[in-house]
């Protein structure tokens, strides 16, 4: 088998060496998956002084999720050059938070040289694979005129259908500005009163289970 081991004529010792190795090898992944599901742990508690230890060894052993988190992390402690780093480890590695980061980074000009135009091509990268932010990165980008898109192309076909992706997922600008569009006729639609309401009644329904969210967190009264 391509990629195999082939132990004949070994000696036994060496055969033993080599299962030795492969236990290892597979014990050493066990620990990392370890470590990254401890460090997540403190991430999510925002311990971040116990999380970062453990996610930043994982990271450089290339673990491409433990890079895109820590990323993340040190991209909201203004550490941004450290961040792209990790993003683009992350990213090369085809991890969708990691390209979506680095897309980000590179959109602001944080830690990195600013090119909207590789930005937006890793949001697409990103969005066309289904990671939820990028595709609300890009229905934002055609709603609000970012990402240098063309204006022309502002009001076409495919913005549209990356605003209703956007909107499908809950992306609350994409629905406000598809309510609006059936009530317009906006972006070449039909003006529909009724699927404007129902895009109304989904606004009201996000909105109702934010403040139900908030009171149960002790954020409401």
């Amino acid at each position: 088998m391509a990629g195999s081991v082939s132990c004949k004529g070994c000696s036994r010792a060496a055969a033993i060496g080599l299962l030795v190795f492969g236990l290892g090898v597979g014990q050493a992944g066990a620990g990392q998956e370890e470590d990254f599901a401890a460090g997540m742990v403190s991430y999510r508690r925002a311990d971040f002084s116990t999380a970062i230890p453990l996610l930043r060894k994982v990271a450089d052993a290339g673990h491409a999720e433990a890079q895109a988190v820590l990323a993340s992390i040190l991209d909201a402690a203004d550490s941004d050059e450290e961040a792209v780093s990790y993003y683009r480890k992350s990213a090369a590695a085809g991890n969708l938070d990691g390209i979506f980061g680095l897309g980000g980074m590179l959109a602001n000009g944080e830690g990195v040289a600013k090119d909207v135009k590789e930005a937006r091509a890793l949001y697409l990268r990103a969005a066309e694979a289904g990671h939820k932010q990028a595709i609300g990165a890009i229905a934002q980008a055609y709603i609000r005129g970012e990402l240098d898109i063309p204006e022309e192309q502002r009001k076409g076909k495919e913005a549209l259908a990356w605003i209703n992706r956007a909107a499908d997922d809950g992306f609350v600008l994409a629905i406000e500005t598809l309510e609006k569009a059936y009530r317009t006729g906006d972006f070449g639609l039909a003006v529909d009163v009724q699927k404007a309401d129902q895009f109304k009644k989904k606004l009201l329904t996000i909105s109702g289970a934010k403040e139900k969210k908030g009171r149960r967190r002790g954020d409401g009264k």
